[in-house]
């Protein structure tokens, strides 16, 4: 056998760093040593910006064709459960009785401050939000040539004022003032950058950059209209407005890295990003930049802590139950496989070390670890299954265990069985072979 010669200091530092892991490891969760935890495992890489996540589930999420329209009361429950999140501003439609009643129970839930209603540019919408004592409004007009197909006789001039007035009558009016730039990364810059001074002169305070059909770019060397970051430099450098905003949406599957390469951008030069977003991404058709993944993105690589992660799961599962949306099973953080383990090799890794095959505690974000027995199950995972129903360790030389595992795996390996075993299932096969188990 040949020698390494730096091998042995190799072999010290694997000892060193795994003795260090199984040392913060833990049965029952526990926050302080999951920080410590991670910040063995993974780096951060700090920003220098606050960042506000715009949740924009009950107008952009509930826009996604083919959804159930929540009840109010669903409404305000999720929207409570966002503010516990720890998300600090909510975009909501007013135009319909259920609408406005959700806004309602809101306010009387004492989410008025956090609440942004949706407007076009016209003083009737924003007196609407007024009316319901909405604090602050989002003003949506489109800011690229292909957009004002819709006004073919209407000159830019015109588009212009019509904005700058709808933004004047609500700054006037003691509303806060978001602009949101419809189709912004197809957008000319030169009438872009006039469009952002003239809404910021007249009120505005931040400039929602909307990626309305997914095609921006986070390669930072790509100039606008489709380079985001490039963008956001150029809004800094030749515009007055005070902050920006993201909004991205996920057609090229894209959202979350635009989101997140404009945060690290924004970063650089304001002391306050915003990053509009939807639960589970729901929103027209493929959906939006997903409110936990930007959070977990930020807490995990950003080291930002400032969000409570436990209500994921719940709300997820309101969320789909409340619009009759179908969550995927894979689905990041909150899906019901996104901490399940079926094969033998990802069971045992998972019982020595949880954290060779999990990125995060599933307790973290509201979840709990699934052991499924299927097909590449096998011993090992048959244990540790029987384990956690029974509570207690089993020798590998119990004759019951022993049956179990070739009644088991003698379904799977004569074809006879080819989805994984329901917990009722395994539970009565467990039964059957002498274990005390409520089948």
């Amino acid at each position: 056998m040949s020698t390494r010669p730096e091998i042995e200091q190799l072999e010290a530092e694997r000892r060193k760093y795994l003795e260090r892991i199984q040392r913060l490891m833990f049965t029952d969760f526990d926050p302080q040593r999951w920080e410590e935890l991670r910040e063995t495992l993974y780096a951060t890489v700090p920003l220098n910006a606050d960042v506000i996540i715009d949740d924009c589930t009950f107008r952009e999420g509930i826009q996604m064709a083919g959804l159930v329209t929540p009840h109010p009361s669903d409404t305000c429950t999720m929207a409570t459960m966002l503010r516990d999140v720890g998300v600090e501003r909510l975009e909501v439609l007013f135009y319909t009785k259920t609408d406005q009643e959700a806004v309602k129970l809101m306010r009387d839930e004492g989410l008025g401050p956090m609440l942004a209603g949706w407007c076009r540019a016209n003083t009737a919408d924003i007196d609407l939000a007024r009316k319901l004592e909405l604090e602050q409004v989002g003003i949506s007009h489109p800011v690229s040539y292909l957009h004002f197909v819709k006004w073919p006789h209407l000159p830019l001039n015109d588009l212009i004022d019509r904005v700058v007035k709808a933004v004047q009558y609500a700054h006037d009016h003691g509303l806060r003032v978001f602009v949101h730039g419809e189709d912004s990364t197809r957008a000319h810059w030169d009438f872009e950058r006039l469009f952002i001074n003239e809404v910021a002169a007249a009120g505005a305070e931040v400039y929602r950059i909307c990626d309305t059909v997914g095609c921006g770019i986070s390669d930072p060397s790509v100039p606008p209209p489709q380079g985001i970051p490039m963008k956001v430099k150029l809004i800094k450098e030749e515009t007055r407005i005070p902050y920006v905003e993201i909004h991205a949406h996920d057609d090229l599957g894209n959202a979350v890295e635009n989101t997140m390469a404009f945060l690290r951008t924004a970063a650089k030069y304001y002391d306050k990003v915003y990053a509009s977003t939807t639960f589970l991404g729901i929103g027209d058709r493929a959906g939006n930049a997903e409110t936990e993944k930007i959070i977990i993105n930020c807490y995990m690589i950003h080291g930002i802590k400032k969000w409570n992660l436990a209500p994921f799961r719940d709300l997820a599962l309101l969320l789909a139950s409340a619009t009759g949306f179908s969550l995927p099973l894979n689905k990041a953080l909150v899906g019901d496989s996104a901490f399940a383990h079926e094969s033998g090799i990802h069971l045992q890794g998972i019982k020595q070390l949880p954290v060779t095959y999990e990125v995060v505690p599933p307790e973290l974000v509201g979840q709990e670890r699934i052991i499924v027995i299927g097909k590449r199950s096998g011993k090992h995972g048959i244990k540790m299954k029987l384990e956690e129903i029974l509570k207690r360790e089993i020798p590998d030389d119990d004759p019951r265990f022993k049956q179990l595992v070739e009644i088991i795996t003698r379904k799977f390996r004569e074809g006879r069985r080819r989805t994984p075993l329901r917990e009722d299932e395994f539970r009565a096969l467990a039964h059957r072979v002498g274990f005390e188990v409520e089948s």
